[in-house]
């Protein structure tokens, strides 16, 4: 299918509790000529952040830049966010979907040229530059049987995009896009994993490129950033094996490769999270469930002013 070029591209912004970043990439997109984004707003703050920018969503709105905030009043996740707007979005009008992290920002033009990539592909990401870092491929490698993710592929490479920005097609902009079972991390390599199954194009577009704060709605080596990464490392061990040769070694190789990595943070960090974390996701996963550990809000500067348009 190819993409019809008076569609509509909406922004989807996932927003966790840093109202100045996503109003920075609020203002990017605004500058590529959209003019709807939906927020899902992951927050779990009680609306504290939203009410943070409401001035500035006031101003982009007067500009002619509709943002309409969805609040499910806790975090969901980056999938189960992600789908919740896409529904949102599906429901009421045909539309291409511009998939954008609330700490990223395009760069001037990087959309039109996304738009031109859909003509042949159903998934297309920009380069990205990782904090200070110059641009690199969106791509990467994630080795299922080791669980380690590579620039280049080695012994068992899956090749997948970062789900930091993604321009998806309209015939493919619908929930679930992402796998729910995942909270935080691997989703974007289950989707690599799903769209080569079925034969879905995923496409570089080297003429795009947008920035990406890192780290920033996950504290790294806190516990829900240990507990989430090792989750989903378990879950990409069972969701990834194609029969039960595959399952069997891609488990033991975690059994190995998860505490390595537990005892190397562990001396880095000079803390005991990452054993935790490790030990409470792997219960978790054999009991079939997943706990959140979104933080508590901190209070919000009731004195916010609005940033100069």
């Amino acid at each position: 299918m190819k993409a019809n070029t008076n569609t509509p591209i909406t922004g989807l912004v996932l927003h966790f509790r840093t109202p100045e970043k996503t109003l920075v990439c609020l203002r990017s997109l605004q500058q590529e000529g959209i003019r709807k984004v939906i927020v899902v707003d992951n927050s779990e703050d009680g609306g504290q952040s939203i009410a943070a920018m409401q001035d500035d969503l006031d101003a982009l709105h007067n500009a002619g830049f509709d943002t309409e905030v969805l609040n499910p009043g806790r975090n969901l996740g980056f999938a189960a966010g992600v789908n919740m707007g896409l529904a949102h979005i599906a429901a009421s009008q045909a539309s291409h979907v511009l998939l954008i992290n609330s700490d990223a920002q395009l760069t001037p033009c990087a959309l039109s040229h996304m738009r031109r990539a859909l003509q042949t592909a159903a998934i297309v990401a920009p380069r990205i530059a990782q904090g200070n870092e110059t641009h690199t491929s969106p791509f990467a490698y994630y080795d299922r049987l080791l669980g380690l993710i590579t620039r280049k592929p080695y012994a068992m490479p899956l090749r997948h995009a970062s789900g930091c920005c993604l321009l998806v097609r309209v015939d493919q902009a619908h929930a679930p896009l992402f796998d729910q079972d995942f909270f935080f991390y691997g989703e974007d390599v289950m989707l690599g994993f799903t769209t080569e199954q079925n034969q879905i194009a995923e496409q570089e577009c080297p003429q795009a490129s947008a920035s990406h704060a890192t780290s920033s709605s996950a504290k790294n080596g806190s516990l829900f950033y240990e507990y989430h990464i090792n989750r989903s490392h378990w879950l990409l061990a069972c969701k990834l094996a194609r029969n039960r040769l595959e399952l069997c070694a891609f488990i033991t190789a975690r059994c190995m490769t998860l505490p390595l990595r537990a005892l190397i943070r562990s001396l880095r960090f000079r803390s005991l999270v990452a054993w935790k974390g490790l030990l409470m996701a792997t219960f978790d996963v054999l009991c079939g469930r997943c706990r959140s550990l979104t933080p508590p809000p901190t209070t919000t500067n009731p004195h916010h002013q609005p940033t100069p348009q």
